[in-house]
């Protein structure tokens, strides 16, 4: 691992190395990622499988329904498939972040050589949420808008932005400058970044179909639903590793490694005490054996001369 640490951080990376080396981490960071999936994707899988249902069955009265419904039932449904589907939305935006986050974080620390438990990579992606909730407010009204006005602004808005996850949680950014370093990060490698994504995207693609087809034998439930949900999350985990060598790369290659240097975690304030009572025990002991051999000392001195006159 240090020789493909020192690759990352060294030059900039051809997509196959890329692969290779996202492959690698998703690998070795199996564990973790089936943590994450059990931990945070199963009830975010919960809640898609309800808006899928939901959507399902509106979808049904309306093909059934056809001519015979009216405007305003029409518009009802309508509206209430634009809910689910911003619904869907939000949970891709606010939500599935921390699971990206914590594999990210996961990726960076197997890398680097640290050890850590499954779990603490998650719970440090948790401490990002503030953040991710405001700039993924901002990024997804900016997307949408752009598909919305113009295809073509939509399209160049989610590339340059494509690294802002990672910004946050591994670059440290906070607030809309994470957002603008993505696209410092991007801008010069356009090109490179939109096709990498459609090839990410293909892959995506072609595991959802394979993972559906495979489910198809079985009942059509909500249960079923979630598990399927959360193995297609497994994917994510894939583009995750993949997305988190390109940032490490392009972001040690522009400003070098100072940072991404994590912060220094802080000293709980009970073990500082705990270490100040120690050491002013230990002082106690020092002055108290220090007193003891100065008593000492004369009541040898007058045990020698004692024996010395006897003599």
């Amino acid at each position: 691992m240090e020789r493909i640490k020192e690759l990352v951080y060294s030059r900039e990376l051809r997509w196959n190395e890329v692969l290779s080396i996202g492959m690698t981490l998703f690998h070795t960071n199996f564990k973790t990622i089936l943590w994450g999936l059990a931990m945070i994707c199963l009830p975010i899988s919960l809640l898609e499988a309800v808006i899928q249902m939901r959507l399902l069955n509106i979808s049904d009265i309306v093909l059934q329904a056809g001519d015979m419904l009216s405007i305003e039932q029409a518009q009802n449904y309508l509206t209430q498939m634009g809910i689910n589907n911003i619904l869907i939305m939000l949970i891709n935006v606010l939500l599935m972040p921390i699971f990206m986050i914590g594999v990210a974080k996961a990726a960076k620390w197997r890398l680097e050589g640290r050890q850590f438990e499954p779990g603490n990579a998650f719970s440090q992606a948790m401490l990002c949420e503030s953040t991710v909730v405001k700039v993924g407010i901002v990024y997804m009204v900016l997307v949408v808008l752009g598909s919305f006005l113009l295809f073509i602004p939509g399209i160049y808005l989610s590339v340059v932005w494509c690294l802002y996850l990672y910004c946050i949680g591994l670059g440290h950014r906070r607030g809309l400058d994470a957002l603008g370093h993505s696209r410092l990060l991007v801008r010069e490698r356009w090109w490179r970044t939109f096709g990498f994504l459609i090839l990410l995207n293909f892959v995506m693609v072609g595991w959802s179909s394979f993972v559906g087809v495979l489910f198809l034998p079985l009942p059509d439930n909500i249960y079923m639903n979630i598990v399927m949900n959360c193995i297609i999350h497994l994917g994510d985990a894939y583009v995750v590793c993949q997305m988190t060598v390109v940032f490490l790369n392009r972001e040690s290659g522009l400003y070098g490694m100072a940072s991404l240097q994590e912060e220094p975690e802080e000293t709980p304030k009970e073990e500082i005490h705990s270490i100040t009572s120690q050491a002013g025990n230990l002082e106690h002991t020092e002055e108290a054996l220090s007193e003891q051999k100065a008593e000492a000392e004369p009541q040898k001195e007058t045990q020698e001369n004692k024996e010395h006159t006897e003599v």
